[in-house]
């Protein structure tokens, strides 16, 4: 029995299961002893041994991190992290920034991180290593989840998984959005010119649709903020003045949403009526912004329940490894 066989029992999410194991207090106690009788029922264990697995002793699981500024990857990390805990595994984490190193010499220190430390599994979070070989990407040495990582096309019988967005798709998508409501003079607020993370596909898509609808001046309207709030709130401010015309903002995430929108306010502009936002990720804090944040948002519970569940399965030899693209969802806000 697994913690989906718990969800499917108490009739609520894999997610919600996992919150009240991992005490979360935004579940309410009337699910949160719903769950619990359920779990004492079947007398299931989140932290025993699962039939096939191999000792947790013995299991060591290194969970890397790039794109340190990001708190959903950082929020990722941890419910991995609790997962692999409860599991009795022993962990290993490590973080990076995300583009200051040449992406092969950063694989070869990946690669002897790993033999180091005899990890028995690896979970990836962020990165780009698409100029890597499939025989490269082969070199780790033990099951390796790369998660929104932009990679190489993957082999059918690699040595490695992926779990993605549709990152391109989705930013398009994000970007047309506003170009449907009509917006001519739309300010896109980037990371960098030099990133080439899935924010760096981001980027591309929005540049894509600007051209597609005949929109090449907006092109220069491209903020640079490194995901750092100081950064957005001053380039969007000069932006503003110096365009006053501007009617849409597109943010490549909800992390620098807050000072976008306070930037607009400071600019004397009411901020979803006088000037639209829309973001990306679904980070927790957008839907307490006034106004609320529309974006696209990851669908990171059930990313991660689907991580956790390979992972143990990749370690047990449940499971081959799989390639995997989730859908991010639309949600609609008082921000445009």
């Amino acid at each position: 029995m697994n913690i989906r066989d718990i969800a499917r029992l108490a009739k609520v999410t894999p997610g919600t299961v996992s919150k009240v194991l991992n005490n979360y207090p935004e579940i309410s106690e009337a699910t949160r002893q719903h769950v619990m009788k359920v779990i004492a029922a079947n007398q299931y264990d989140p932290s025993a041994n699962r039939s096939g697995r191999p000792a947790p002793a013995n299991i060591r699981v290194g969970i890397f991190l790039e794109s340190v500024f990001n708190p959903l990857y950082a929020y990722m990390e941890h419910i991995i992290s609790r997962h692999v805990y409860n599991a009795g595994y022993t962990i290993f984490s490590f973080h990076d920034n995300f583009y200051q190193q040449d992406k092969w010499e950063k694989y070869q220190e990946l690669v002897a991180y790993t033999s180091a430390n005899k990890l028995s599994a690896l979970v990836y979070i962020g990165g780009n290593f698409s100029r890597l070989t499939g025989e490269q990407m082969d070199l780790l040495g033990c099951p390796a989840i790369f998660v929104n990582t932009v990679l190489p096309m993957p082999a059918e019988n690699g040595r490695y998984s992926s779990v993605q967005v549709n990152h391109y798709d989705a930013a398009f998508a994000q970007m047309r959005y506003l170009l449907d409501q009509g917006h001519k003079k739309i300010c896109t607020v980037i990371s960098s010119d030099i990133d080439n993370s899935v924010y760096g596909l981001r980027a591309e898509a929005y540049r894509a649709a600007l051209r597609q609808y005949g929109l090449e001046e907006d092109l220069e309207f491209f903020l640079q903020t490194d995901y750092d709030q100081h950064k957005a709130y001053c380039a969007v401010s000069r932006h503003l003045r110096d365009h006053p015309d501007t009617t849409a903002v597109c943010s490549v995430a909800d992390q620098i949403v807050p000072p976008i929108l306070r930037a607009i306010h400071d600019a004397g502009k009411e901020p979803g009526k006088e000037v639209a936002v829309i973001s990306f990720d679904g980070g927790e804090g957008a839907e307490y912004c006034i106004p609320s944040v529309t974006t696209f948002e990851q669908p990171r519970e059930d990313m991660l329940e689907f991580i956790s569940d390979l992972l143990f399965d990749l370690l047990s030899g449940k499971r081959k490894h799989q390639h995997v693209i989730f859908q991010a969802k639309f949600i609609k806000g008082g921000s445009c």
